[in-house]
């Protein structure tokens, strides 16, 4: 099973570093195709030899080549989760289809992930992709019916969709509610109830920390996006444990 473990994860480091250019470009898609890397300080282009996931950014000390300015922590931030999640996808599924559809639909979403985190916005374009992947794929790969499926997305788009409306959007945007969407349509029903209540939760946590710490207050704005997507990963591999687990405690 470990076989091309490691091959996987460099793959997904790879793949990270595409990403990393999918977030910085998101509102010119068209100049990954026509432009190459350049530092965002000095506009140079950047060498092949600097562009190594991971590695380039601790040889270079985390400073460009040319200019000397620092190089974002996000770069090897999101370099080094693809390839853990990458790996972490090839542990649960092997090397099947399935792997390939996770890693496909987890990579559009940590786009979203990052993106929401800096910007508090959601990007259209590349969540639309996502909910039709979910939408094509979610019940097939998830081994689930269709009808789960839609009751998945109804739980979790509908839910949201009711909070950022009767809010008028002052506890949460319409973006999440897409984000929702995709995560009732990854995990299906019951699994989008715990998924959702999981997220709420783990924000709420997070949130009470930032308070405590000074970073936030109870009027700032947080990124909700980030825990529906990581509670739509934990979701799909400890959903149904969890969800058996707390019924039996009934029997």
């Amino acid at each position: 099973m470990t076989t091309w473990l490691i091959p996987i994860i460099i793959f997904g480091l790879i793949i990270g570093s595409f990403l990393n250019v999918v977030i910085f470009r998101i509102d010119d898609l068209k100049s990954i195709l026509t432009t190459r890397s350049q530092c965002r300080s000095c506009q140079k282009t950047i060498a092949w030899y600097d562009l190594i996931p991971l590695l380039s950014f601790f040889l270079l000390r985390s400073k460009c080549r040319n200019c000397g300015e620092k190089i974002s922590i996000q770069y090897p931030l999101v370099e080094g989760f693809t390839g853990l999640l990458f790996g972490y996808l090839y542990l649960m599924y092997g090397l099947s289809w399935s792997w390939v559809f996770y890693a496909l639909v987890f990579s559009i979403l940590l786009v979203i992930f990052v993106y929401d985190l800096k910007t508090l916005t959601v990007p259209e374009v590349i969540v639309w992709v996502a909910v039709v992947l979910a939408l094509l794929g979610g019940a097939y790969f998830g081994g689930f019916t269709l009808l789960s499926q839609i009751f998945g997305g109804i739980v979790g788009g509908g839910f949201l969709f009711l909070l950022v409306y009767f809010s008028k959007e002052k506890w949460m945007g319409w973006g999440d509610v897409k984000i929702g969407l995709i995560l009732g349509l990854l995990t299906g029903y019951p699994n989008a109830i715990f998924a959702l209540f999981f997220a709420f939760i783990l924000g709420s946590i997070v949130g009470l920390g930032l308070i405590y710490f000074q970073r936030k207050t109870l009027k700032t704005a947080i990124a909700f996006a980030p825990f529906l997507i990581f509670s739509t990963l934990f979701s799909l591999t400890y959903g149904q444990i969890l969800i058996h687990w707390y019924l039996n405690l009934f029997i």
